[in-house]
């Protein structure tokens, strides 16, 4: 008798066409077939960038450090009278003004910072508004320098023939005149020394006077 063959079930195919009338039976494929899960990549936020007390007040004694240095390497010009020439040194006068800008601003947020992160009974606020301070008084020290150095006729007064003693003369006229109590000895003699002048003036008036009573009010308040 022979045996009949018994031929292997076979598997429904994969694919099968989407059933007409929705509420019939879906076919499943059998076996390990499945689709791999995609998923949305992670983006993780940006940082950021928020400066410090120590990094805002890098501009005023980095200018400081490069605008003496500069000092060293300009031995001055000597300038014959009524020949001087007002639009000398144009790019030098701007650059000192607008960085002077920029630095007393960093300066006035450096302070600011120093006074939102300060606790009661707020004595630990004389330090860093004393190193603010000393930064300014040092970066116009050095501006007053090297405006000097290259066009000596800025100023008038006695401030000196060597540089040590010129230095010295400027930080003695930087910090009487941040403090509006200069006695006149040492003039400006043009329009960008008395910008300079300005600005150091303003900012003790604004800032010192002004903008830091009114945070240290709005602090204990």
């Amino acid at each position: 008798m022979a045996q009949s063959k018994t031929q292997p079930p076979q598997n429904p195919p994969y694919f099968m066409p989407y059933p007409l009338n929705p509420n019939s039976r879906i076919y499943k494929p059998s076996g390990t077939h499945s689709s791999p899960t995609v998923c949305a990549p992670l983006l993780r936020p940006t940082p950021r960038f928020t400066p410090g007390y120590w990094e805002l007040l890098t501009p005023a004694f980095g200018g400081a450090a490069v605008a003496f240095f500069l000092s060293l390497f300009i031995e001055g010009k000597k300038e014959k009278k009524n020949h001087h020439n007002p639009y000398e040194g144009t790019l030098l006068k701007i650059s000192l003004i607008g960085y002077s800008i920029f630095a007393l601003a960093a300066a006035y947020y450096a302070i600011t910072k120093a006074v939102k992160e300060s606790r009661p009974s707020y004595n630990n606020l004389f330090t860093p508004i004393a190193i603010a301070l000393v930064g300014v008084i040092l970066l116009f020290t050095s501006e007053y320098l090297l405006l000097y150095r290259y066009l000596p006729s800025s100023f008038e007064g006695k401030v000196g023939d060597d540089l040590c003693l010129q230095y010295f003369s400027f930080l003695y006229f930087s910090s009487t005149t941040i403090a509006t109590g200069t006695l006149g000895d040492i003039q400006p003699n043009n329009l960008t020394a008395r910008a300079l002048i300005t600005i150091e003036i303003m900012f003790y008036v604004f800032v010192m006077a002004t903008a830091l009573p009114l945070l240290l009010v709005e602090k204990v308040d």
